[in-house]
């Protein structure tokens, strides 16, 4: 699948996107190899990008996918990424989690 132009494979870049263009802050979707593309849609992207949202996709092969995992705030999702299931998270510009979920997001999460 060809990953668009507003999709990041880094949380650094995702952030001075979101920073430059005034975004509300970053949506995270953590997908293991083991699941593919997990469902994750051109479509599903393009509507969180046009909600103001700069989008962050990291892949088992993305330097930040280790980074984000070891991270404490991703513990209680862990066993998700575990199983091979995808994960979502929000940040906000200052890189606080607001929220972690299984799955994938929708509009009505956000």
């Amino acid at each position: 699948m060809k990953t668009s132009s507003f999709v990041f494979h880094s949380k650094q870049e995702a952030i001075s996107n979101a920073e430059k263009n005034e975004k509300k802050g970053i949506v995270l979707i953590l997908t293991p190899k083991s699941c593919g593309d997990c469902g994750v849609s051109t479509t599903l992207l393009e509507e969180l990008n046009s909600l103001g949202w700069s989008i962050v996709r990291l892949e088992e092969e993305d330097p930040d996918y280790e980074t984000i995992l070891s991270d404490d705030r991703f513990s209680e999702i862990l066993p998700v990424i575990q199983e091979g299931k995808p994960v979502w998270g929000v940040l906000n510009l200052g890189e606080e989690l607001l929220l972690a979920k299984p799955g994938l997001p929708s509009k009505s999460d956000l």
